[in-house]
């Protein structure tokens, strides 16, 4: 899974719209929903109800955006972690 797919998940939750969503990830909605389809393949459950307008979460997709967040979280701790290591590395003694 690309972390880009949980980012653009959430900002999809978030607007409830595709076009929305797109333009604020500076993406066209062709690329955006190929990626949030790629998202959902790679889950193996429909995250967004196409149906309604605005969009809304299915049941999955309710329960998917708080990983999604942890997902974004760890990502940046790892990040954040690894960048601190190599600013002050280790003296050999």
């Amino acid at each position: 899974m690309d972390t880009k797919w949980a980012e653009d998940f959430l900002s999809l939750a978030e607007t409830r719209s595709f076009t929305r969503a797109a333009s604020a990830r500076h993406s066209s909605q062709a690329a955006f929903s190929r990626r949030i389809q790629s998202l959902e393949s790679w889950v193996g459950a429909e995250l967004v109800d196409r149906s309604s307008s605005p969009l809304s979460l299915t049941p999955a997709g309710q329960s998917f955006r708080g990983v999604a967040v942890n997902i974004i979280r760890q990502v940046d701790m790892a990040r954040n972690i690894v960048r601190r290591r190599n600013e002050y590395p280790a003296h050999a003694a």
